[in-house]
C-alpha cells in the first residue's frame, strides 16, 4: 500500500504578503526622527495584520544638474491580509497627517495597484506601471 503523501511541516508563521506605502516629502514638513513609520508598525501589530520590514527615502529627478533631492519616502510592509491592511493603513495614514499623494501599493490578482490619498478620500486600485502610477 501507498503512503499518504507527508503534509508540509508548519513553520508557525501566518503567510505573508509584501506592501508597500509611499509618503512624498512636503518642503518644511520633517519626520527627521521618521515617526510615522513606528506608528505604521504599532498600527498594523496592534490589529495582528503585520509589520513594517523596512524603511528608506528615494531620490527624486535630477534638476538641472543639481543634486537631486529626497523625493519621498517608502515603508515596506509584511501583511497577513492585504485588504484589512489597507483599510487600516488608509486610516493610520490619514490620521498622522502623510500628504496628499501619499500611496499604498499592493498587488490585486497578480496586478499591481495603489491606493492614493486626495483628502480626504482615497482613490482605490489605481493602475500602476513598473511602480509609477499610469497617469
Amino acid at each position: 500500500m501507498a503512503q499518504p503523501p507527508t503534509p508540509p511541516r508548519a513553520t508557525g508563521y501566518a503567510r505573508t504578503q509584501f506592501m508597500m506605502v509611499k509618503i512624498p516629502v512636503v518642503a518644511d514638513v520633517d519626520d527627521l526622527y521618521h515617526q510615522r513609520e513606528d506608528r505604521i508598525d504599532q498600527a498594523l501589530k496592534a490589529k495582528g495584520l503585520g509589520t513594517v520590514i523596512g524603511w528608506g527615502d528615494s531620490l527624486g529627478e535630477a534638476r538641472g544638474g543639481r543634486s537631486r533631492r529626497v523625493a519621498y519616502t517608502r515603508v515596506d510592509l509584511d501583511v497577513v491580509e492585504v485588504e484589512a491592511a489597507r483599510a487600516e493603513l488608509q486610516a493610520v495614514l490619514a490620521a498622522i497627517g502623510t500628504p496628499a499623494g501619499t500611496e499604498i501599493h499592493y498587488s490585486r490578482d497578480g496586478v499591481s495597484v495603489a491606493d492614493v490619498f486626495a483628502p480626504p478620500d482615497w482613490q482605490i486600485a489605481q493602475p500602476m506601471l513598473h511602480g509609477v502610477r499610469d497617469r
